[in-house]
């Protein structure tokens, strides 16, 4: 929950529209912005998904108003329980933010921003918060049948 309020301060703080910010912009682990004047939830999503970035386009309110819809609606919702289970802290929440700003809002090339993504996701190969294991984060593992 402290990751999800970072990234939605970061957020904010980059001019992007958080909803919640009355409340404390959030008491799970996600977040939700308001993405309707940089193309919508559904071209950002894919947007983000060729910068390494997995988020949802999620309907928000007055979208159904103004319409919007669920394949392009104006939000975009992420969560944050993979990158604090990686071991993500406070001060990765604000350079997850700045990839996203330039993303969203800058349009940078795609190339870029994965590169980023990546060297950021290097530091962090290890699973952090589950059971303990000696096995990498995403080391397969085969089930027996």
């Amino acid at each position: 929950i402290d990751n999800a309020k970072k990234l939605a301060e970061s957020l904010a703080s980059k001019g992007f529209v958080v909803l919640g910010e009355k409340h404390g912009y959030t008491k799970s682990h996600q977040v939700v912005i308001d993405v309707s004047m940089y193309g919508g939830g559904g071209t950002i999503e894919k947007e983000l998904e060729d910068s390494n970035i997995i988020a949802n386009r999620n309907l928000i309110p007055g979208d159904i108003k103004a319409g919007r819809h669920f394949r392009n609606p104006g939000g975009l919702r992420m969560g944050v329980q993979e990158i604090t289970r990686l071991g993500m802290g406070s001060n990765e929440m604000e350079e997850v933010a700045d990839i996203l700003y330039r993303v969203i809002v800058k349009k940078e090339d795609h190339n870029a921003t994965k590169k980023s993504v990546k060297e950021l996701k290097n530091n962090f190969s290890g699973v952090r918060y589950a059971f303990e294991s000696n096995r990498k984060a995403y080391e397969y593992i085969k089930i027996r049948t």
